[in-house]
């Protein structure tokens, strides 16, 4: 449109500049008059219209990611990385290497080519670009990269992200402000763009299924730290041991045994076989006294492979440990073997378990060794 003055009277002439400027696309320039404006995007739109619910939205949909990660990764760290090294404590540059790249990849990939996460999913929001379609891994980039400040849970569990999203009109957290996306509900979105492949559902399904196994294994370790330990004490009084909760008595595993006690679920076993020294000659050493133990324990074993045998302590005495792999049945067993000796005793602390678990099985069986001590009964 444009007015024009004749004879003082203002006359109203119509231009053929453009016909329908609100057809103009998002992102497009639309001209009236001698004036270009750029339409908003439709997603901006949307988004001021939102109250505060969009952040409660947000914010737990990232609670139920953040659960989501720690779980997996736990597990993850759990089986993969303690099992691989085959080691008592797992390389903490590994761990949290293993933690930062797959909540990256967890982020950039799935909001890049969905929209969504786990969380987002369940809370029914999704991230889109302007035209209310997934952003793409470009986009997804920069608000993953933006995310380790403004949503890193070491600031107040995202506070940056949540003042961002109150504060600003379009309900934007600073990564959204760069890469210019914008988190929606799905309900606002038209019907063409929701869309929620069988991949990506079955992706989602199978994430749960394995955090939800992971978050198992994890709560499992967590009660066996935090439930009281029980303490099994020999049958004479004199020494004991103390086992995880989930331990227990089994006195017909072997009927010499002073302390017999078994994890059923991950069939993990020990027991404690004390005998006085006075029935030994008194020159014998207790170097003299884990041979004659290896010796016995490879006789009833399948082509038995022993490991190099080192001097350690337990509870302040002396001791030897070795670990022998052998046939039983025609079934890899692994067995640590530990012998002790005290004042009065030489003691043989004899755990094992299947071969495939003794990775997973070595730090809690000689947690369990280390714990052995003498009563003080008089």
């Amino acid at each position: 449109m444009e007015f024009k003055l004749t004879s003082g009277v203002y006359h109203l002439e119509e231009h053929d500049l453009t016909k329908n400027p609100s057809s103009a696309a998002p992102g497009e320039y639309a001209t009236h008059g001698s004036y270009d404006r750029r339409e908003p995007d439709k997603m901006a739109v949307l988004s001021e219209t939102y109250g505060a619910s969009i952040f409660f939205r947000r914010w737990a949909a990232w609670i139920i990611d953040f659960i989501l990660i720690v779980f997996g990764y736990e597990g993850l760290v759990y089986f993969v990385v303690k099992k691989a090294a085959a080691a008592e404590t797992p390389n903490m540059g590994m761990v949290l290497g293993i933690f930062l790249i797959g909540s990256f990849c967890y982020y950039l990939l799935l909001e890049g080519l969905t929209g969504y996460t786990l969380g987002k999913f369940v809370l029914r929001i999704q991230v889109v670009n302007g035209e209310g379609r997934s952003p793409g891994l470009v986009k997804s980039l920069i608000r993953t990269l933006i995310q380790l400040v403004d949503t890193n849970p070491l600031f107040f569990l995202g506070l940056p992200a949540g003042v961002c999203v109150l504060a600003t009109p379009k309900k934007q957290r600073l990564g959204d402000m760069a890469a210019n996306t914008y988190v929606v509900k799905v309900r606002d979105l038209r019907a063409v763009n929701r869309q929620k492949t069988g991949i990506f559902t079955g992706a989602i399904i199978l994430m749960t299924i394995i955090s939800v196994i992971y978050a198992a294994f994890f709560i499992s370790s967590l009660i066996t730290q935090i439930v009281k330990p029980e303490v099994f004490i020999s049958k004479d009084n004199q020494f004991a041991v103390t086992a995880p909760w989930n331990w227990s008595r089994d006195d017909t595993m072997n009927e010499d045994a002073d302390i017999s006690i078994q994890n059923k679920i991950s069939e993990r076993y020990l027991i404690v076989l004390s005998e006085p020294k006075n029935d030994f000659d008194s020159s014998m050493t207790l170097q003299e006294y884990n041979q004659i133990i290896q010796d016995h324990i490879e006789s009833g074993l399948t082509n038995p492979e022993s490991g190099n045998a080192s001097n350690i302590a337990v509870n302040g005495y002396p001791a030897i440990e070795f670990t022998l792999k052998g046939d039983v049945e025609d079934i890899p067993i692994m067995y640590d073997v530990t012998t002790i000796e005290t004042p009065s005793h030489y003691h043989q602390v004899l755990a094992w378990t299947y071969a495939s678990r003794y990775g997973r099985a070595q730090q809690e069986l000689r947690r369990i060794r280390d714990s052995f001590r003498e009563m003080n009964i008089q």
